[in-house]
């Protein structure tokens, strides 16, 4: 059983999100070419929310369910540039966005169109979940130890080191807590313990994978998670009993217990994605802050 201190309620989060997404020139998913370059106004105007929201007649089904409004990768707190154009280039496990947008810079006289290429992934709302297990010590763990998993990086085409880290799935997800959990059972063979959100606000969208993707992480600490019992009978003679199946990509998952100065080394050594270091530096001053380090 595992205890939440704080459960994040998706509906408002993901609410507050959406309302404040770009808008689009255009509802059509097909890319299109347009001509780039410096223009006086964009010529098309701009849906509202609530357009966007109830999508016409003519409007090209969306994937799998996705309406136009939630494809859309949202601007937080505020959007910068005025979006005239936004299209599907690619779409496969993540989406690759071909996004126009419109500036005002200042000397210039006259609006200034940059294209982009952005990428997200829109079925989780574009958001998912990062937890660091934590075990403290006790009488059979003189030293605290935090579990890592090491896994194909298809970036790199290496192996490389992250916390459990998972998209968030509206059709089994009732918030970003229960992502933790899964992500702990399937990836790190882990469960139960003190699962804690470590944002100061749970209105709070998540921090950005990078500066071109519109992904957000979440992160979470989770302190005394135990190993599943597998076999035919546990230690409490209950019988043992099976953790998640991992998905066909996980297949070069290993799972590491590390020391916490096993861990330092592995963040400052580059093999570590970006999420779990953020994750890893808050969820240590947490911990020492606790008393836990």
């Amino acid at each position: 059983r595992v205890e939440c201190v704080v459960r994040m309620p998706i509906g408002a989060s993901l609410r507050t999100l959406l309302s404040r997404a770009p808008l689009r020139a255009s509802p059509r998913l097909a890319r299109r070419r347009e001509t780039p370059g410096r223009v006086r106004r964009a010529s098309t105007p701009r849906a509202s929310s609530s357009e966007e929201g109830t999508a016409g007649a003519n409007t090209p089904p969306e994937p799998e369910g996705i309406s136009h409004a939630e494809l859309s990768p949202p601007s937080w707190p505020a959007a910068m540039g005025r979006i005239v154009r936004e299209d599907v280039a690619h779409q496969r496990y993540l989406t690759v966005f071909d996004r126009e947008v419109e500036f005002d810079i200042p000397g210039e006289s006259a609006p200034t169109r940059i294209n982009y290429d952005i990428v997200g992934h829109p079925r989780s709302r574009f958001q998912f979940s990062v937890v660091f297990p934590f075990h403290p010590r006790d009488a059979s763990n003189p030293r605290p130890t935090v579990t890592l998993i090491r896994e194909y990086m298809q970036g790199s085409n290496s192996m490389g080191y992250s916390l459990p880290t998972g998209s968030f799935d509206p059709k089994k997800h009732a918030d970003f807590a229960d992502v933790a959990v899964d992500e702990l059972a399937e990836e790190a063979r882990l469960r139960g313990g003190k699962m804690t959100s470590l944002l100061p606000r749970e209105d709070h969208p998540g921090f950005l994978e990078s500066k071109w993707c519109a992904n957000r992480f979440k992160p979470f600490v989770c302190v005394g998670p135990e190993s599943y019992v597998v076999g035919p009978e546990g230690e409490d003679g209950k019988g043992g009993d099976e953790p998640p199946k991992r998905d066909a990509e996980e297949f070069s998952i290993t799972v590491h217990r590390v020391s916490l100065e096993e861990l330092a080394e592995i963040m400052s050594g580059g093999d570590m994605t970006p999420p779990s270091v953020v994750t890893s530096h808050m969820a240590l001053a947490h911990l020492a802050k606790e008393g836990m380090i």
